[in-house]
C-alpha cells in the first residue's frame, strides 16, 4: 500500500538528486491536457503492498473501465477490464488531451500491460490552476513509463475523492501513450 513514508521516500530522492516537483509539471487546469476520470480501490492479496485501483471514465453506454495495480513505488500495470462499452469516447477524448497527431491503436490485445512509475513527490494538493503543489494533500502525481520508455504520461490520482487523471507528459508521446494504452483497453 502506498504510505506517506513511502511518498516521503520518494519526495526526499527526488529533492536530493536535483529532481522536479510535481507543481513544476502541471501548469494549467484539466482542459485541454489532460483527462479526469473515476476510481474506486479495490481489495487486494493482504500479504501484498500492492494498490489496485478501477478506473471507469463516462456514464451508461460510454463507460470505460479498466484496471491500475501499482506493485511497487517503480512498478505497476494495466489490467484490461471484460464487459462493458467499447472504448471509442474513452479513446478519442484522451487523444486529444495528449493532443495525439495520428491516433493509431494497437492490433495487439493484451490482459495486462507492465510499466514503470516514479512518484513526483509526497502527496500534495492540488491548486486553483490545475496544477499541484503547495503543500501536503491527497493527490498523488506521478508520470508512467512504458515500454523502455517509448512514451510517457502523468497519472495523477486522489484516494480520497476518489479522482484520477492522465495529463500529457509532452504532445510528442500523445501517438505512443494511446496506441500502449490500446494494448489493455479495448
Amino acid at each position: 500500500m502506498i504510505t506517506r513514508r513511502s511518498a516521503l521516500i520518494v519526495f526526499a530522492s527526488a529533492v536530493f538528486s536535483g529532481g522536479v516537483y510535481a507543481q513544476d509539471q502541471v501548469t494549467d487546469g484539466r482542459s485541454p491536457g489532460s483527462l479526469a476520470f473515476k476510481i474506486t480501490q479495490l481489495p487486494v492479496k493482504s500479504d501484498t503492498d500492492d494498490l489496485a485501483l478501477m478506473a471507469s471514465y463516462g456514464d451508461g453506454d460510454y463507460q470505460t473501465k479498466f484496471a491500475i495495480e501499482l506493485q511497487s513505488e517503480s512498478r505497476g500495470r494495466f489490467l484490461h477490464f471484460a464487459g462493458g462499452a467499447r472504448p471509442t469516447h474513452f479513446i478519442s477524448e484522451l487523444g486529444k488531451a495528449l493532443e495525439a497527431s495520428d491516433p493509431r491503436l494497437s492490433n495487439a490485445k493484451q490482459d495486462t500491460l507492465a510499466f514503470d512509475i516514479a512518484f513526483l513527490g509526497p502527496p500534495t494538493v492540488r491548486s486553483s490552476g490545475g496544477g499541484f503543489g503547495g503543500g501536503p494533500g491527497d493527490w498523488y502525481t506521478t508520470k508512467i513509463f512504458f515500454g523502455e520508455d517509448q512514451a510517457e504520461v502523468y497519472f495523477n490520482f486522489n484516494l480520497v475523492s476518489g479522482e484520477a487523471e492522465f495529463s500529457i507528459k509532452d504532445e510528442s508521446y500523445g501517438n505512443a501513450v494511446l496506441s500502449e494504452l490500446s494494448k489493455v483497453i479495448w
